[in-house]
């Protein structure tokens, strides 16, 4: 598991799932289609774009079913989603699972906490509510701390880890962005899921990730 693209276009995400392209995943999040292009990323968590509602609109207007390796970029702090209809669409356009993304840890700027219970109890209990009713989990998050207590409260229920360290929110926004494992992040992690980042070139290291 290493190949995975976060993308924002139905038609984009259609042709990577369905084209064989060999993709070990695709982060569905056409929230990233409406925001600026070019501009920088941190915009994906202030409150211009209302981030469920833009996947509502794109998962309606899909003409078939993505494949079985796609998952949706899902806000789940959101206190006006009606969580079982969004279930619902999901499940009947195929998608394998959800991530977390925007991270409710980015959202409400806890990128300095210090607390061991990391990670927001109404997201955290939303996603195993997305698991109960058949979906697969990648939880975002920016911090190591966050990443390891999440492995625990989700122990068992995780299929990856996406990292999104507050510099990676200085990237542009495009409508396509590969994601890789980091290997600085992956080290001795047999049996944990694996801790997938942006890019190389913008991935941070455990310390850094710390700070």
């Amino acid at each position: 598991m290493g190949t995975w693209a976060i993308v924002a276009r139905p038609k984009q995400s259609e042709h990577i799932d369905l084209d064989g392209t060999p993709r070990d995943g695709v982060i569905f999040a056409p929230a990233l289609g409406v925001l600026q292009r070019g501009a920088p990323l941190v915009l994906a968590t202030l409150p211009v774009v209302d981030w469920n509602s833009e996947l509502v609109k794109a998962l309606t207007e899909l003409k078939r079913p993505v494949g079985p390796n796609c998952y949706a970029a899902v806000m789940m702090i959101d206190p006006f989603t009606l969580w079982e209809d969004l279930g619902d669409l999901l499940a009947e356009r195929g998608f394998a699972g959800v991530v977390n993304f925007p991270p409710a840890s980015l959202l409400e700027v806890k990128q300095v906490q210090t607390s061991t219970d990391e990670g927001n109890t109404i997201e955290i209990d939303r996603m195993k509510w997305f698991h109960d009713v058949g979906f697969g989990l990648v939880y975002a998050a920016p911090r190591m701390e966050e990443i390891r207590n999440v492995e625990q409260r989700l122990a068992g229920l995780l299929n990856a880890i996406f990292n999104v360290p507050v510099s990676s929110l200085r990237q542009p926004v495009s409508d396509k962005r590969e994601l890789n494992l980091e290997p600085a992040l992956n080290l001795d992690r047999q049996g944990l899921p694996p801790i997938l980042s942006f890019n190389s070139a913008v991935c941070a290291t455990p310390e850094s990730a710390a700070s």
